[in-house]
């Protein structure tokens, strides 16, 4: 059983590694943000951002961090911008919880999204929550 869950995991990271690969092609802006879910208002406390230069983004996905991970895959249209973001909460080397979203807003205010991601934000204060 546990070779089979050991498995699994590391097919379900494979998955998920793919469709964010996949989307990070597409993107013009690319960011991986970890944040502290014990003090997530503190923003990202480290992130790595990426542009396009050229015809893609090219990036390697990894789950070895320990906290809140979310890969913000953007696409420019002029002044606004379109963004899909996945979060993936990893404790003591296991996988906790995970989200999709997407979100719209106008391109000037993409770096205070990411740095105040409400969404973020929101889902450590349930995580903390069930975690009493």
């Amino acid at each position: 059983m546990i070779k089979q869950t050991a498995q699994l995991k590391h097919v379900m990271e494979d998955l998920i590694a793919t469709e964010i690969r996949r989307l990070v092609m597409q993107a013009d802006v690319y960011v991986f943000a970890l944040y502290d879910p014990h003090d997530p208002e503190q923003g990202p406390i480290d992130y790595r951002c990426y542009q396009r230069k050229g015809e893609s983004i090219a990036v390697d996905v990894q789950f070895d961090f320990e906290g809140i991970g979310v890969w913000y895959i953007c696409r420019r249209n002029g002044d606004a911008y379109t963004v899909r973001h996945i979060l993936a909460h990893i404790r003591n080397g296991k996988f906790q919880s995970g989200q999709v979203d997407n979100f719209e807003g106008y391109w000037d205010e993409f770096p205070r999204f990411v740095a105040e991601d409400r969404w973020v934000k929101t889902f450590c204060r349930k995580e903390l929550a069930n975690d009493r």
